[in-house]
């Protein structure tokens, strides 16, 4: 192996070892400010505010990480502040809490949604307790239109988004590398091709954005 190729794969490793540990530190963080804002959920719940509570396991379960026990145990939070409070006739409370479990299941969908069930059973309580009797004509249509709306990325538009921030990066990373010569020269061609997948980049996270 020459000298160059063993530079590279140092840099190559390096620079994965370096992504690795920044999502390790991101991931714990996530976890930590999870299980804190569970624990003021537990403490809400326990001296009987259940607003309160829902608030702080709303937060918990945004503070999504693939296996964390803290969205688990938020989202069992709410199933149990909303399944009581209709129990109780709370039909108010009970509403709030359905509504805090699909909000957090639609703020951490991305390409996939991996809280599609809690999604689901959220909307089907919330079409039941909103075609209550005691519920206004205006207030079901409306209710209505915003469970059947879907705002969620979609997946074509997301990974296009990566594509433009790729070629953006990429098109950077020519430029410096090869826009000079060994001379000092600036290569033109080379410059051209590093602008034009640039601007590819940039118009195809535009657009992306947009359309996402």
């Amino acid at each position: 192996m020459s000298a160059g190729a063993a530079t590279w794969l140092r840099r190559i490793a390096t620079g994965l070892l370096l992504a690795v540990l920044t999502l390790a530190a991101l991931t714990a963080r996530v976890i930590v400010q999870g299980e804190a804002e569970l624990e003021k959920s537990d403490a809400a719940f326990d001296r009987g505010d259940l607003v309160e509570s829902i608030a702080f396991a709303r937060r918990a379960a945004v503070l999504y990480a693939p296996g964390a026990p803290h969205v688990d145990a938020a989202y069992d939070r709410l199933f149990a502040i909303a399944i009581g409070a209709e129990a109780r006739g709370e039909t108010r409370v009970a509403r709030m809490a359905w509504d805090a479990v699909r909000g957090a299941a639609l703020e951490t969908r991305h390409v996939a949604t991996p809280r599609a069930k809690e999604l689901e059973r959220a909307n089907a309580n919330l079409a039941r307790l909103w075609a209550s009797p005691g519920v206004g004509g205006p207030d079901r249509a409306r209710v209505a239109r915003s469970l059947a709306r879907d705002d969620a990325p979609r997946a074509p538009w997301v990974l296009a988004l990566g594509a433009g921030f790729g070629l953006f990066a990429a098109g950077l990373v020519l430029a410096a590398r090869r826009g000079v010569t060994e001379a000092g020269r600036l290569s033109v061609r080379t410059l051209a091709v590093s602008g034009l997948m640039a601007l590819a980049g940039v118009a195809c996270w535009t657009l992306a954005v947009y359309r996402a």
